[in-house]
């Protein structure tokens, strides 16, 4: 008796992972039909893929409108990260431009409309007008994000955040050069798989990670530098430590050359 049952559990696991696969498979390759069939089959609607990838996901990721639409009022969670790269539903969809996706994602969501605005970022207004749409972000991420569109030059961004409530940044503080060059050199990190090169030039403090463009970081005091299209804090602690702080995370970096 007891076998019987144990086939029976058996069965019924693998019969569980077939459909579950069944609807990845579908959603994947935008099958509205098949996805509605394989979750009244009893697939679970939040199933994963090995990177942690949900039928929304990737529905979403390949532009899917329908499969997406279903998915969100069947009540599928927004709020998943991909496991290899860390990101979130929404900044992919945004790097491939399904904008449509995207909007249904925001407004059916439950992040809240500075998760949003962080996803978002400032270089489409139609999309920013979205998250606006949702709610209003807290004057910080407003603040932020105004900083950000008047950097990049995106004007229409930039006005509709201003009309929104935000506020001008403040000025950059002036630190003294001797300081500046105090911090130069080559910092390197346990915590994390590239360099971070810190040089002077014009008088003006850049930062750049290996691999990477250089950054030109506002100066928030004489020790805490901000890149705002980035999202990230540099603090010095010492001349021969800095903090990179970042999505929030501290990111621990040491001095190993000096120029």
């Amino acid at each position: 008796m007891l076998r019987t049952l144990l086939l029976i559990f058996a069965s019924l696991t693998l019969f569980g992972a077939d459909v579950n696969e069944e609807l990845l498979a579908a959603a994947r390759r935008g099958d509205l039909a098949s996805v509605k069939t394989s979750i009244e089959k009893g697939a679970a609607i939040e199933t994963k893929t090995s990177y942690g990838q949900t039928p929304l996901y990737l529905a979403a990721m390949s532009g899917h409108q329908d499969v997406v639409d279903f998915l969100l009022a069947k009540g599928a969670s927004t709020n998943v990260h991909d496991t290899f790269y860390k990101a979130p539903m929404l900044v992919f969809v945004l790097q491939r431009k399904h904008y449509d996706v995207a909007k249904a994602l925001i407004a059916k969501g439950g992040s809240s409309p500075d998760d949003d605005l962080a996803a978002v970022g400032t270089r489409n207004a139609d999309m920013v007008q979205a998250v606006l749409d949702k709610g209003k972000p807290s004057q910080a991420s407003l603040d932020k994000a105004y900083e950000m569109a008047l950097e990049q030059k995106q004007d229409a961004v930039a006005e509709l955040l201003k009309k929104t409530g935000a506020q001008p940044p403040a000025p950059a503080v002036e630190v003294d050069a001797k300081v500046l060059e105090s911090y130069a050199g080559v910092y390197k990190s346990e915590q994390l798989p590239f360099d971070i090169k810190v040089f002077v030039k014009e008088g003006k403090l850049y930062l750049q990670p290996t691999g990477q463009p250089e950054l030109a970081p506002k100066a928030k005091s004489p020790t805490v530098f901000e890149y705002a299209p980035a999202r990230a804090e540099f603090e010095f602690n010492s001349a021969g430590s800095l903090t990179l702080k970042q999505g929030g995370g501290n990111y621990q970096f040491k001095k190993a050359v000096t120029p």
